[in-house]
Order: structure tokens, then C-alpha cells, then sequence
């Protein structure tokens, strides 16, 4: 078994060509995709200091998040189990 230093983060680069530029919480297929609900990623956005997706953005009313950090950030929380 791997310890937590040498954990392996997969590659999710296919999310490249699904997702948006600029990918919103209410994104229609955001939980199909990812996994994570655009209600998540608000609560992770609220706490102090912030642990959601780096380089948010406001469209309108709803908060975006650009595509390769969050893609980024997908891969680093993330681990290939077996």
C-alpha cells in the first residue's frame, strides 16, 4: 500500500473536452461529471479560508470556476485506489 506521500492522482484530462471554459455551479451535468454538487463546492467556498476551486469568478449571479484549475483541483483531491 501507498503511504499518503506517494498516493497517485489520476488524470482526468477527458474533462477537458466536456466541460465549459468557464465551468458555473449550475452547470446541468457538474455532479454527472465530477461528482461534486455545485452545493458542495459553495460550502467549501465558505469556510475560512476558502478550500474549494482556486480562480473563481462571478457570471451574473452564479460563481464560475475556470476550467484547468478546476480541473487541477479535481486531480489533487483525487487518488487512484487500485
Amino acid at each position: 500500500p501507498l503511504n499518503r506521500d506517494e498516493r497517485r492522482h489520476p488524470d482526468l484530462a477527458a474533462l477537458r473536452t466536456e466541460l465549459p471554459p468557464f465551468v458555473a455551479r449550475n452547470f446541468p451535468r457538474l455532479k454527472e461529471l465530477t461528482g461534486y454538487s455545485g452545493r458542495y463546492l459553495a460550502n467549501l467556498d465558505a469556510l475560512k479560508p476558502p478550500q474549494g476551486p482556486p480562480k473563481r469568478i462571478l457570471l451574473g449571479n452564479t460563481t464560475a470556476y475556470e476550467r484547468e484549475s478546476f480541473i487541477a483541483w479535481l486531480e489533487n483531491r483525487s487518488q487512484v485506489i487500485s
